[in-house]
């Protein structure tokens, strides 16, 4: 008899844990108080001086009604044709000073027609302390390229992070050619973008245009100066194609049944770096608006919402570079007696800051040389 009161004991401590599991990632899944535990603190933040412009719905974000930025930046002048949004985490201090020091370093890049033509902005939510409130705002004072929103920086509200980046660019930025959103620990090719928007104004392709056909993708050893004529139906990244929907509760990526049945997501791209045309950011921005909150951003935004808007991805695997530990793929990029004309990239994956401030100076050159 105690045996069975004992098996009786386990197997109802065993059924509540299951049901207590079930109901947190039902409660997680709709609500999002619980994905910003330390809302209390939002409003005590709420310091942004700049107003919003003229958009609808600018205090709505996906489900979350009362968003605001805690920290802003003002609108883009008229001469930025790219617009570049990095998401970054609160702590990540040093990949910030480090893309400022190396491709969004605007000291050394030559001008074209008196200015540069594109801008860099981090994005970020809030993060656990008062104390890295405080050091975020020093950073924002020194530099002056933040943008903070009312929600909790950590994994499962990267979709926020995304949508704003949409939200942001519709409401501060519109009227640039191109969004570019690029993770913190990748080299974006300024230079190799300055030469496109300079080729592009040359020979006055950047304007709104309506034609369906595909935009060049070069080869390996043919430069292409067609990226950017294109400026409708644009969404440009490293297409990625049969991705299991993973279900393990331990994983950050993992999808629950209740909010997504099938056993592999659709194409989409991986966040690392992404180019949108205005037209492709207004369509997903109010996809996103409308529909339900999925945790993955990248696969949310431009998986289930691109597929639902059909709205067709333009493969960029020839224009990025991913630098594996160990691997030569990033070697050509460190030795100077390559030929730096046949090297026509504009993301490269991770590598490391000695790569990354070889690719910088080996590429400025480049750019000087061109505009100069």
């Amino acid at each position: 008899m105690p045996a069975l009161t004992t098996i009786s004991l386990l197997a109802g401590m065993l059924v509540g844990t299951v049901i207590g599991y079930v109901l947190w990632e039902c409660a997680y899944a709709f609500l999002p108080s619980m994905r910003n535990t330390n809302d209390h603190r939002i409003g005590e933040l709420r310091m942004s001086a700049i107003p919003e412009e003229d958009y609808p719905n600018v205090t709505r974000l996906i489900d979350l009604y009362n968003f605001s930025y805690i920290m802003n930046q003002p609108s883009c002048t008229s001469n930025v044709d790219a617009l570049i949004l990095v998401p970054s985490k609160p702590e990540n201090q040093e990949n910030r000073k480090l893309i400022r020091q190396t491709w969004a370093n605007f000291v050394e890049l030559p001008l074209f027609k008196n200015n540069i033509p594109f801008r860099v902005i981090f994005l970020l939510g809030l993060p656990d302390t008062d104390a890295k409130q405080a050091e975020l705002e020093r950073e924002n004072f020194e530099y002056d390229d933040l943008v903070q929103g009312s929600f909790i920086d950590n994994y499962q509200n990267l979709t926020y992070k995304h949508v704003m980046a949409l939200k942001w660019y519709l409401s501060y930025c519109s009227k640039s050619k191109i969004l570019i959103k690029v993770d913190d620990n990748v080299f974006l090719n300024t230079p190799q973008l300055m030469i496109y928007l300079h080729n592009t104004m040359l020979h006055s392709e950047l304007h709104q245009t309506t034609t369906t056909t595909p935009i060049a993708i070069r080869n390996t050893t043919e430069p292409s100066e067609f990226l950017l004529r294109r400026q409708r139906d644009l969404l440009f990244c490293n297409r990625k194609t049969g991705v299991r929907a993973h279900r393990n509760y331990r994983l950050k990526r993992r999808a629950n049944y209740s909010n997504y049945a099938s056993s592999t997501y659709p194409p989409h791209c991986p966040g690392y770096g992404i180019i949108y045309s205005p037209d492709v950011v207004q369509r997903l921005y109010d996809a996103a608006q409308q529909a339900q909150f999925f945790g993955i951003d990248d696969i949310h935004i431009t998986g289930f919402l691109a597929e639902k808007l059909n709205i067709n991805i333009i493969p960029a695997q020839a224009y990025t570079v991913t630098c594996v530990p160990g691997q030569p793929t990033c070697n050509v990029l460190l030795d100077n007696s390559t030929n730096v004309n046949k090297l026509e990239f504009l993301f490269s994956f991770e590598p490391e800051a000695k790569q990354m401030l070889n690719m910088w100076h080996l590429h400025l050159e480049r750019v000087r040389q061109h505009i100069l």
